[in-house]
């Protein structure tokens, strides 16, 4: 028998579709195993291996020559095969037919064939056979009725079957009705929606598209239908990518051979509790990141921003590769793995040569996006961490707090901010860092289900190692974690975020500012490593392509700017200056509304009309205009001494110029007390503190 065969040969043989071009989508949909077709015609031939077992089956009896005896072994696997599949009826009617074959068989071996028909027939008839073999009676005859007994027909048919095929031949087939309802196809196109739509929704619309000769169903025809189906045909459309990847099986990575600090994975979460803003002291959910060691389960270190950034995980990173008295664990790791977060494979962390990984010698890798299942340990971990350290706070917005209680607290919260400033159910921040790593050190000293088991000192039971007690064990197996400590003058250096310059002239460019050494003029026309600090642009590291410092560069003051700008401080600039443009329009519209518009109709074969505004109106409008310009008049005579710089680096400093003065008692002009109290509620003010206050943290974090 061959063993490749095309879509024609297949079309219309058992478990096969009925048509070449249905056999070949389903090829395809299920991955056969294929190759071309050489000659005339040309298409592709399909493996004997990769078609159903009805489809081998029927292939088999069709090729010629096939002795009998190969066919009686091909429906005798068939019925091994069958066997497993039996329902729970069907496997009733089989044990009450084995029992009494069985029987039948012991009879034949005292009396013969005839004789043990005859025995057993009539002892079944005048109810003279054991008592379970009698309850085996009724169920064998697979009939309705309690009267049924056995026949000599019935005898002979069993043993014919159980000669050719085996013992499976006496399970009863399958009593299934020919193929699907008409109306599913209707059905199935408008349930597998990502909409996730109820089986009567779905009904509803597949009453619009069902032809007009189809019948359509009922709810409960409908419903025994789709009951019968897996979760994983119920689902598919319904659910998509990890959701649902998440109902199939899964397979679990072993990491029992890895040492510490081997592979560790990082991942940031939005933390499930107010807490209050470090600027402006409002609620907000902080972004809190944490690597955890591969091995042990120890969380080696974590950091906590405004919101996710590559400087929250490189403090992340840092803090775990940082160790002191305070934290002994920790140190270089080998491999790191994420997700592909812009935080993470962002080029200050990920570049081949400036990146942090790389200067620490990390190999980064990330997963496939939507597959959250292949880092389930970190995934995990912010349940075990975060979410569980967000429940003991009262300002907790997890997804188990209860709703009512919830909006209670929030509305709480939101009033006692707004009347005091501040609310005694959120946190202040140093008070959340200070939580944070508490329920960091609750978690690696808790026994951890994924560690294996020992004996605790204490009560003598047996219990999971917790992460840092597994730390412990890989030294006393003789794991030296010193070879992966680095000092605290290497954490420094490898932390600051890096960028490749050419040298000009002894002289660097970093975005619009120039750094000077005079040391770089052997180095001209070449590439360097520019090392920079972000909440400091008065200078930066150079170092050469092979890791090695050159020097100190220093910002040069004939430039454009007249004052360094920070990285973080230009793009503020930037983003503040937009915001600006967007304000001057809307003043206009303002300024337009106040003039009063009047709207030029253009008519047809005549001059253009103007309508204007009411009598009324008009002098509404006057007495408005008139306002209007003895208000410009007074700002023109207060901005002739005191003039508002329109850069917002100035504006910042005139600001706290005069905050000082009104600080020391001092008194300042009213068109300086306007520009003191609204420039204090504006965004651009926000964000400077905000940013400073912002990076003061990340740095003292480290």
């Amino acid at each position: 028998m061959k063993g490749w065969f095309t879509s024609q040969e297949l079309a219309g043989l058992p478990a096969m579709p009925s048509t070449e071009s249905a056999v070949i989508r389903r090829a395809k949909r299920e991955h056969w195993m294929a190759k071309y077709r050489r000659g005339q015609g040309g298409g592709k031939e399909y493996h004997l291996d990769s078609l159903p077992a009805e489809t081998q089956a029927a292939l088999h009896f069709k090729s010629a020559p096939v002795p009998i005896k190969d066919n009686e072994l091909v429906i005798r696997e068939q019925a091994d095969v069958r066997l497993t599949e039996l329902k729970t009826w069907q496997r009733k009617i089989f044990d009450a037919r084995l029992a009494l074959f069985r029987e039948f068989e012991q009879l034949q071996k005292l009396h013969g064939t005839n004789q043990a028909i005859e025995v057993i027939v009539a002892m079944a008839q005048r109810s003279e056979l054991p008592e379970h073999l009698m309850r085996c009676v009724a169920e064998a005859n697979a009939r309705k009725g309690t009267e049924r007994t056995l026949s000599r027909s019935m005898i002979l048919g069993w043993q014919r079957a159980v000669r050719r095929y085996g013992i499976p031949a006496l399970a009863p087939a399958a009593m299934e009705k020919g193929g699907q309802p008409a109306w599913v196809p209707y059905f199935v196109k408008c349930y597998q929606l990502p909409s996730n739509p109820s089986v009567p929704e779905a009904m509803e619309q597949m009453a619009k598209i069902l032809p007009a000769e189809m019948k359509a169903p009922s709810y409960h025809q409908v419903l025994r239908w789709h009951n019968k189906r897996s979760v994983l045909d119920q689902e598919k459309g319904r659910r998509t990518g990890s959701a649902y990847r998440a109902l199939k099986g899964h397979i679990k990575r072993d990491v029992s051979g890895y040492r510490p600090l081997t592979i560790a994975q990082c991942d940031g979460h939005s933390f499930k509790a107010y807490v209050a803003h470090p600027v402006h002291g409002r609620p907000f959910h902080p972004e809190v990141c944490g690597v955890i060691d591969w091995a042990t389960r120890v969380l080696l270190g974590w950091s906590a921003g405004l919101a996710e950034s590559a400087l929250t995980v490189a403090a992340a990173l840092r803090h775990a590769v940082t160790t002191n008295e305070r934290k002994p664990y920790g140190g270089q790791i080998g491999i790191l793995y994420t997700d592909g977060g812009s935080g993470n494979i962002a080029d200050i962390n990920t570049s081949d040569v400036t990146g942090l990984f790389a200067r620490l010698g990390t190999t980064f890798t990330h997963g496939r996006a939507g597959n959250p299942q292949g880092r389930g340990m970190i995934e995990k971990s912010n349940q075990s961490i975060w979410i569980r350290g967000a429940k003991l706070l009262p300002s907790c917005t997890a997804a188990s707090m209860d709703k009512g209680v919830r909006r209670q607290n929030y509305l709480k919260i939101q009033k006692d901010v707004k009347e005091h400033g501040k609310s005694e159910l959120v946190m202040s921040w140093p008070q959340f860092l200070e939580f944070g790593q508490q329920i960091v050190d609750d978690y690696n000293r808790r026994p951890h289900s994924a560690l294996p088991k020992i004996k605790d000192p204490e009560t003598g039971l047996k219990r999971h190692m917790a992460p840092l007690e597994c730390w412990a064990w890989h030294m006393a197996d003789g794991w030296d974690p010193t070879e992966h400590h680095l000092t605290e003058a290497e954490v420094e250096v490898l932390w600051l975020p890096r960028e490749t310059r050419t040298v000009q002239r002894a002289t660097v460019q970093l975005g619009n500012n120039h750094y000077y050494n005079a040391d770089l003029a052997h180095y001209d026309r070449r590439e360097v490593q520019v090392a920079y600090f972000p909440s400091d642009a008065s200078k930066v590291q150079v170092w050469d392509m092979e890791g090695r410092l050159i020097c100190y560069a220093w910002y040069e003051k004939n430039l454009v700017d007249a004052f360094p700008k920070a990285m973080v401080e230009k793009a503020m600039e930037q983003r503040a200056k937009r915001r600006a443009e967007i304000k001057k329009m809307q003043l206009q519209e303002i300024y337009d509304e106040a003039r009063g518009v009047i709207d030029i109709v253009p008519q047809p074969k005549s001059k253009a009309r103007v309508l204007l505004f009411p009598k009324r109106e008009e002098r509404d409008l006057a007495a408005a205009r008139e306002q209007l310009v003895v208000r410009m008049e007074q700002d023109k005579k207060e901005s002739e001494q005191f003039r508002i710089p329109t850069n917002d680096r100035d504006m910042m400093r005139l600001w706290r110029e005069l905050d000082q003065r009104l600080r020391d008692g001092g008194a300042i002009e009213e068109r300086a007390m306007r520009f003191y109290e609204s420039f204090r509620n504006s965004t651009t003010y926000r964000t400077f503190v905000e940013v400073e206050k912002d990076l003061g943290v990340q740095l003292r974090q480290g």
